[in-house]
């Protein structure tokens, strides 16, 4: 059987690695197909941004020794019907047929959000975009700086270039309350926080559009800005829509409990890019592949496929790296009111970090877990038209 897995991120290349552990003497096939040749840690971009090298993961190194053919180039179109993909590399275009296909490319920044953004703003949208903003930091130690976003990446990230330059001047705006979902004390905790690293917050404040030097909120006031910062909402890339697959109104694959999609059974999408029922996210894509993995596993040796099953356990936030939130929720995502903070929580947070990458490696891969509870995700319902 010939498995493609599209998307080397923190879902595709788990699903690649596991798959390969669980199939060893079968007749399985497999080949990840990305874009760059080394494993980008996402979760770690923002200290990339704040002048820090976090450790290069080529998969030359991660699939060493592993049964996994890699392929690096960006898939342009997918032919469901002919069960091909077709990848285009630095200097051919090639088709590469598949059984079996996991669909793991996970998301984007949405620089099209506002008008401007995409022209003005700097963003964590890829590892060269983020040192594009790193050399603008590194060359503007007492910028006025502007953030847009007041979820995760947005306070993260706040904190991470507040603490490696003092003397910025830094305001984050954020349309919700400052970390959307967490409890009042994580909520009060983080405030205080970016009171004591000097960052200004503005709750409640829509961007309506960025320029040049600035950005407008929606009651049309101005803040001007030397460097403008877009961590808003984020996308998908539209591959899935293109080829016909049944997305959801983001381009999302609608998928069955089982994360097969509903319109074409031989495709399994998982993270980001799927509509799995669970918010975007490393805590919710590892698990998908790891489940991929597995249903694709049993097909393979005639035994049932099973559905997924998630609980969320916490949210970990870093604020700096000497400084952290550790909030504890409920199994579908509500926050408790306890939470773990300061240098504790800086250091939980760094240890889930580390295991998300230990996961990748030896034995991890074949013990990797995720709290399981009762409930099955519901079954996506076809979107009409691919809408």
């Amino acid at each position: 059987m010939k498995i493609l897995i599209i998307g080397g991120g923190y879902a595709g290349t788990l699903a690649a690695l596991r798959l390969a552990g669980k199939t060893r003497g079968q007749n399985a096939q497999i080949t990840l197909i990305n874009a760059s040749d080394t494993f980008i840690e996402r979760i770690r971009l923002h200290q990339l941004a704040a002048g820090q090298t976090p450790k290069p993961r080529p998969f030359t190194k991660l699939l060493r020794g592993k049964s996994i053919d890699f392929l690096q180039g960006r898939v342009t179109a997918i032919d469901p019907a002919a069960h091909t993909v077709s990848v285009q590399s630095s200097n051919e275009l090639r088709t590469v047929a598949y059984d079996k296909l996991i669909y793991a490319l996970g998301s984007v920044v949405d620089t099209n959000a506002v008008p401007g953004a995409r022209e003005y703003a700097l963003s964590l949208s890829s590892v060269d975009a983020t040192r594009q903003m790193q050399a603008k930091l590194e060359a503007n130690p007492n910028a006025r700086v502007i953030v847009c976003g007041g979820g995760l990446t947005g306070i993260e990230l706040s904190s991470e270039i507040a603490e490696a330059y003092p003397n910025l001047s830094l305001t984050l705006i954020s349309r919700d309350p400052l970390g959307m979902n967490l409890s009042e004390r994580g909520h009060a905790y983080i405030l205080d926080a970016f009171k004591r690293r000097h960052i200004t917050v503005i709750e409640g404040g829509t961007i309506s559009r960025i320029e040049r030097h600035g950005a407008v909120i929606a009651d049309g006031q101005r803040l001007e800005s030397d460097l403008t910062i877009w961590a808003g909402s984020f996308t998908v890339p539209a591959l899935a829509r293109e080829s016909g697959i049944a997305v959801n109104r983001l381009g999302q694959i609608l998928v069955d409990s089982m994360l097969r999609s509903v319109s074409h059974p031989d495709i399994f999408a998982v993270g980001d890019a799927a509509a799995s029922g669970v918010r975007m996210a490393c805590a919710t894509a590892m698990p998908q592949g790891a489940h991929a993995a597995d249903n694709l596993a049993a097909m393979i040796k005639g035994q049932p496929l099973k559905p997924f099953r998630f609980g969320f356990a916490g949210r970990c936030i870093s604020l700096g790296r000497h400084d952290g939130v550790l909030q504890f929720v409920n199994a579908d995502d509500s926050p408790r009111e306890q939470i773990i903070t300061g240098r504790m929580g800086a250091l939980l947070k760094e240890m889930i970090c580390r295991y998300t990458t230990f996961s990748l490696y030896g034995i991890g891969i074949n013990l990797y877990y995720w709290p399981q509870p009762a409930e099955v995700i519901p079954q996506a319902k076809p979107a009409p038209q691919h809408a």
